[in-house]
Order: C-alpha cells, then structure tokens, then sequence
C-alpha cells in the first residue's frame, strides 16, 4: 500500500526535474547567444567613436563587461522563452518514450503531472521579480553610467524629476537660471508654482523669481503672476515676465527613472509621487503589472506547449506541432509587447494592457489542458 502512495510522488519528482532540465539547458544557450550579440552590438557602436576625442575608448575588456551588466537583465526578459523552448524539447522526448501514455493508462491525469511543475516554474517567477529585478536595476544603472563614459549622451533638454518636484538648468543669454516647479502638464508644456534662481557669469545670485504659472513657447518661457526678489530682498509684483531659452520647447521632456531601472518595491511610492506632480504613469503603470505577471507568464508558456506537444500520442518528432508551439508561445509574447505599447500611449487602460496577454495566455492554456484530460466518450450505434 505503501508504495502504491509514493509512487506518484516519485513519478512527480522525475518529470519536474526532467522538464526543469531541459529549461535550464535553453536558459544557458539563450543566455550565450544573447551576451554575444550584445558584444558585437556593443563593437559596432565603439568602432562608429573612433576619433571623438572626448570620450574614452573602450577595449575589449570594457565592452565585455559591459555586456555581462545586461545579463542578469536579460535572465529576466527570456526566462518566458527558456520556459517555452525547454518544455517543448523536454514533451517532445516525454512522447518518443510514451511517458504520458503510460501515466494516463495508470490513472495519473496530465493535469496531476503538471501541477508540481508549475509550482515549481511559479517559483521561479518570484524568484526573477524579487531577487533578479533588484540585480537587475543595479546593474543597468551601471551599463548606463558606463555608456555614457564610453559612447556619449544625446544631448536633450530635461526636466528633472524628484520628490521635490521638477528642476531644470538653463543658461538664458548672460544668466544663468535654476528653474524649479512643483506640478507639470507635459502635454501643453506648462509649469506649475515656479521657483527660479537667477545668477551672472560669475555664478553670484542676482535673484529669485515665483510664478505660479509658466508656458515655454517658441524661444520663451512666459511666466503669469510673477514676483520678483532681488539679493536686498525687494519684491517685485509683475503680472507677465518672460526669460529667453535656446532650445525647441517641443523636445523638452521630463527624466523621470526608465520603469527597469526602479526596484519592484519602490514602484507604489515613486508611481503615486508621479501621479502628484501631475506625470503621465501609464508607462510605469503598465510595466510594473508585467513585472507581477512574470511567473504566471511562464507557466502560460509551459500549458500552452504542454497542450499542444502532448495533444498527440505518436512517438515520431512532427515538426509541424513542434514548430506550431514556438510560433504559439512567441506570438502570445510579442502580442503582448504589441499590447503594452497600446498601454504606454494610453490607448488601453494600464491595468488591461499589463495584464490582458497573461491572462489571455493562462486561461488558453488552461481550457486546452483541461481538453485532453476530458474523457472522450464514443456513442456506439
């Protein structure tokens, strides 16, 4: 009796370590392929600074390091494709020795197989969204740092963003103005409760100007219900002021952090500082509900090719199921990119945009499962 109750036990342990096999095979091959197109990116764009004498030039060493900042980031991005590529091999190997056909003869439903394997891949997922995002972060903020050293910075004029509000440094003729607002409408580049540090070319503080609104225009910056306070103090009431500014108002945009560059845990705080200064969060928004979404995203990849690599029970490779289920898997992946782009330009609502293609992805997979293991009766005539 004993041993009819571990049996399964033992039967899920081996197919677990089994499909966990084969997807940490295609994680490492994945993660090869990937480092080394980094590097060759990486080539290409030092070779195009030769000459440039401001930057520093970057050797082998330091592009290869470079590349291996991105790993753990991109660990995290392919950790859905090692899935889907490591389940396919692992069922297709499942069929050529009838593993499935024997465990169902034996009573053992495909969904009792799978279900310690997709705790297991869920685990996974936590892993990737509270250990490797933290990593993560930090090392893209360093691969940033040290692109700039090596391949400059495309020069755009940003406003700042912290929890202090929006700062801006700009030289306006001879002055030299710190601009500073508390709210910001980036649609209509309007600035709200302004502070301005006005100093000369010798970097001595002439005055502070307050205005509660101000509009950058074609070459200006218009300011509405000013006062002026010099160095000695005196308050200055004007109604319209104005500073020239030397850039397109158009192109002027706000340095708030890129979504993969925050921890998983900062992300409620800084996406409600956001909202408060009157920042469009749709883009955060919709990554922060991908990022919860990673380990339900891997097991929609393992159902879905588990649907459909094991719906037969021929013991020959078809290529066509086979290659049916990476066009599956990938399709659900880049119509899910296709979706949050939808969700980045406000299009769909954030919250359908980052979770939509998951749950699309699980609940497919889930109702084919549940098709196979579905007993098939025959009417007999």
């Amino acid at each position: 009796m004993l041993k009819l109750i571990n049996h399964p036990i033992i039967l899920y342990r081996y197919f677990t370590k089994d499909l966990f096999k084969f997807f940490l095979f295609s994680l490492f091959f994945l993660i090869i392929l990937i480092f080394f197109i980094d590097l060759i990116e990486l080539f290409r764009r030092s070779s195009n600074k030769i000459g440039v004498n401001h930057l520093l030039r970057a050797d082998f060493t330091d592009l290869a390091g470079m590349a291996s900042l991105k790993i753990i980031g991109n660990i995290q991005k392919i950790l859905p494709f090692a899935a889907l590529i490591g389940s396919i091999a692992c069922f297709n190997q499942w069929r050529k020795k009838n593993y499935y056909v024997i465990s169902k003869a034996s009573g053992v439903s495909l969904w009792k197989i799978l279900s310690p394997i997709l705790v297991c891949f869920f685990f996974v997922g936590l892993f990737s969204i509270i250990v490797l995002n933290p990593f993560s972060t930090l090392m893209n903020k360093k691969y940033e740092n040290l692109e700039t050293l090596f391949f400059g910075k495309v020069n755009i004029q940003e406003l700042s963003f912290d929890t202090k509000g929006f700062w801006i440094k700009h030289i306006s003729g001879k002055r030299n103005l710190i601009i500073n607002a508390n709210k910001i409408d980036e649609k209509t580049n309007t600035l709200f409760d302004l502070n301005i540090f006005e100093y000369d070319d010798a970097k001595i503080f002439k005055k502070k100007v307050k205005a509660q609104k101000g509009k950058f225009t074609s070459q200006k910056l218009l300011l509405y219900n000013v006062q002026s306070i010099d160095k000695n103090y005196k308050v200055t009431s004007l109604k319209k002021f104005s500073y020239s500014v030397n850039f397109d108002s158009s192109q002027l945009s706000v340095a708030t952090k890129k979504p993969d560059k925050i921890f998983l845990l900062d992300f409620p705080y800084y996406l409600i500082k956001m909202k408060s200064y009157g920042l469009n969060i749709s883009k955060h928004l919709v990554h922060f509900f991908k990022l919860i979404c990673q380990p339900f995203l891997i097991i929609s990849m393992i159902l879905l090719s588990a649907s459909l690599m094991l719906r037969s029970n021929e013991r020959k490779i078809e290529v066509g199921i086979v290659s049916l289920s990476l066009v599956v898997g990938f399709s659900l992946y880049f119509v899910g990119d296709f979706i949050f782009a939808l969700g980045f330009s406000e299009k769909l609502p954030p919250l359908l945009a980052g979770f939509g293609p998951t749950l699309i992805g699980l609940f497919s997979g889930c109702y084919l499962i549940s098709d196979i293991d579905e007993i098939k009766y025959v009417k007999k005539i």
